[in-house]
């Protein structure tokens, strides 16, 4: 048999008290250590001290993709500029305008319109759902002491 069970009526309320205490000290002593260690987690000294050889590795790998290599100059002389303007394609092709119609305008601010109604009546059909499988709740609320 537990302790609440064996208790005096008058002493219940007292002991629930006492013990609701200790679990909000227990608590917060619980935040403050997830606080702690996640902040320990996001420090990446952390991660050296921890594992120093896969930090250099790391290092490396991401030195030798972020570094650029060498630039290449090339010589900028009348004779190689023409090689070059001669390997480029001659006809750049300009993207034509787009034609817009009346009926084309109406067409799209319709499909709008009917979008909006059908993604509305969805919504409606939805939340009705999940009011039916939603469980009955309390009107009042817990009080804590």
């Amino acid at each position: 048999m537990s302790q609440a069970s064996t208790a005096a009526p008058e002493n219940r309320p007292e002991q629930l008290r006492r013990e609701m205490r200790s679990i909000r000290r227990e608590l917060g002593e619980n935040v403050e250590e997830l606080v702690v260690q996640a902040e320990r987690l996001m420090d990446w000294r952390y991660y050296i001290e921890r594992y120093p050889w896969v930090s250099v590795g790391a290092a490396a790998f991401l030195g030798y993709f972020l570094v650029p290599g060498r630039t290449v100059v090339l010589p900028a002389d009348k004779q190689t500029i023409a090689k070059l303007v001669e390997q480029i394609p001659a006809m750049v092709k300009q993207p034509e305008p787009k034609k817009s119609s009346l009926f084309g305008s109406l067409l799209t601010m319709g499909m709008g319109l009917v979008g909006r109604a059908a993604m509305g009546y969805a919504t409606q059909q939805f939340q009705k759902m999940m009011a039916q499988q939603a469980p009955s709740r309390p009107n009042h609320p817990v009080e804590a002491h």
